[in-house]
C-alpha cells in the first residue's frame, strides 16, 4: 500500500495583502502587460495600455485601453474593496468623458445590486457598449507566491457572439489608410523585437502616431510617440498631456541645455499654444516626408536608434518634476 500523496490547501488571501494602496500599487500592477493580457484573455477581447490615471474633468480614470481590433476605448476602473455607489458613478463619468464603448469594473467583491447595476446597464443600451463586473481574488499554497484570479460576474449575455462580430465588422471597415498605416508601424514594431522592449510589445495602430511607451503616467503625463503628419517629416515626440502640462514643459524647457547635451542633438520644442498639452520633438532630417516612399528600413532605423536615446535622456529631468498635491 503506497502512501497517499500530501495535499495543500488552497488558501484566498485579502487583496491588500499584496497591494496595499490600490492607485499606488494595484493599478500600476495591473497596467503592466502579463497583466493586462490575464484580464484580457479573461474579457476574451485584447486590449492595449493608453494611459494610467487618465484625467476626465477634475477626476482621473485608473487605466484607459485600447481595444486593438476596433481601436474603440476602454475604461478599467479599480477597486480593491467590496464595490460601493461611489465607484458606480465614477465608472460612468469616465465612460461619458472618454467617450468609452467598454466599461470593465474591478473589485474585491461584488455587492449584488451593483452586480444588478451592471447587468441593468447592459440591457439598457445598445450593443455598442459592453460593461463588465470582474472580481479579482488572491490565492496562495503553502508558502507560494500569491496567484491572482479574474472571474466575470456580469457581462453582456451575447458576449461572446458579439466579439466576433465586431472583429469581423473592424476587419470589413479598415479602409486603406488604415491598413497602410497598420502595416507601416506594425513593420517597426517587428523590428524592435530585440532592440526596444515598451515598443515591441504594443500593437500598431491604424493612424499616423504610434504610442512607444509611457515614460511617466500621472498629471501631468509623458509619453514617447512616433508621428508622421503628411505636411512634415516623420517626428519623435514626448508629448506632455493633462492640466499640468504646460508648467512641465517650461520647467523642462529651463533645462534645455542640459537635456539636448545628455541627449546629444538638439530638439524642438513646441508649446502648441492653442492646446492643452506641449510636446518636445526630434525631426528626421532630410527632404524625407512621405510614409509611402518605399524606404521604411531608412525611417524605422532612425527611430529606433534615437527613441531609446530620447527617453534615456529626458526620463531622469521628468522624474525630477514636483508639484503640489493640491495641483494634481
Amino acid at each position: 500500500m503506497t502512501a497517499a500523496t500530501p495535499l495543500a490547501r488552497l488558501e484566498r488571501i485579502s487583496l491588500r495583502t499584496a497591494w496595499p494602496n490600490e492607485a499606488s500599487n494595484f493599478t500600476p500592477w495591473l497596467a503592466q502587460k502579463e497583466n493586462l493580457d490575464l484580464l484580457a484573455e479573461k474579457i476574451g477581447i485584447p486590449l492595449v495600455l493608453e494611459a494610467v490615471e487618465k484625467q476626465v474633468g477634475p477626476f482621473y480614470a485608473d487605466i484607459l485601453a485600447k481595444e486593438p481590433d476596433t481601436e474603440r476605448w476602454v475604461i478599467i476602473e479599480n477597486q480593491i474593496t467590496p464595490t460601493d455607489h461611489p465607484h458606480l458613478g465614477q465608472l460612468l463619468t469616465y465612460a461619458a468623458g472618454l467617450d468609452a464603448r467598454t466599461i470593465i469594473w474591478i473589485a474585491e467583491e461584488f455587492r449584488e445590486e451593483h452586480r444588478a447595476a451592471i447587468d441593468f446597464l447592459n440591457r439598457a443600451t445598445t450593443e455598442e457598449f459592453a460593461f463588465f463586473g470582474v472580481q479579482v481574488e488572491l490565492y496562495k499554497i503553502g508558502n507560494s507566491p500569491y496567484a491572482p484570479d479574474f472571474s466575470i460576474v456580469a457581462k453582456p449575455n451575447d458576449w461572446s457572439k458579439r466579439t466576433q462580430t465586431a472583429k469581423q465588422a473592424a476587419s470589413e471597415a479598415e479602409n486603406e489608410s488604415q491598413r497602410a498605416w497598420r502595416e507601416y508601424w506594425g513593420a517597426l514594431i517587428a523590428a524592435a523585437k530585440d532592440r526596444y522592449a515598451a515598443l515591441a510589445e504594443r500593437s500598431p495602430y491604424r493612424s499616423n502616431w504610434q504610442t512607444f511607451e509611457t515614460i511617466r503616467g500621472g498629471n501631468p503625463s509623458f509619453v514617447l510617440n512616433a508621428s508622421f503628419p503628411w505636411d512634415r517629416s516623420l517626428r519623435l515626440e514626448i508629448y506632455i498631456d493633462k492640466s499640468l502640462a504646460k508648467t512641465a514643459f517650461k520647467s523642462l524647457r529651463e533645462q534645455k541645455d542640459k537635456i539636448e547635451k545628455e541627449f546629444g542633438s538638439p530638439l524642438a520644442w513646441e508649446e502648441l499654444p492653442d492646446a492643452q498639452a506641449s510636446r518636445i520633438a526630434l525631426y528626421m532630417p532630410g527632404d524625407e516626408k512621405r510614409r509611402d516612399s518605399g524606404d521604411w528600413t531608412k525611417q524605422h532605423e532612425w527611430l529606433l536608434t534615437w527613441a531609446p536615446k530620447l527617453s534615456a535622456a529626458a526620463r531622469p529631468f521628468i522624474a525630477s518634476l514636483q508639484f503640489p498635491d493640491f495641483l494634481k
